[in-house]
């Protein structure tokens, strides 16, 4: 796993939630996606793969929040930038 660029990937989503205005996703679902993109920026940047440092029987849960969750043009591209970090995550 390439830790350099999801530590990347991970960062770009956390400042487009940053500079997100709210459209239809909530709050809530912007600070979960976050706090998840943090932890991922955070273990990657230490040289730790993030899906082997979850806690047992827990899951990220981003990746479904934003499917459900985004629908204007501009949270359609954050999708996209999540859609990266799960492709560096999962190594596609």
């Amino acid at each position: 796993m390439n830790y350099n660029a999801l530590t990347m990937a991970a960062n770009k989503v956390i400042a487009a939630i940053d500079a997100a205005a709210l459209e239809h996703a909530s709050v809530n679902v912007f600070t979960s996606i976050k706090n998840q993109m943090l932890f991922i920026r955070d273990n990657a940047a230490a040289g730790k793969n993030p899906l082997t440092v979850l806690p047992p029987n827990t899951k990220f849960t981003y990746a479904g929040l934003a499917s459900r969750e985004l629908a204007s043009p501009d949270e359609l591209m954050l999708q996209a930038q999540i859609d990266k970090v799960t492709g560096i995550l999962i190594g596609a």
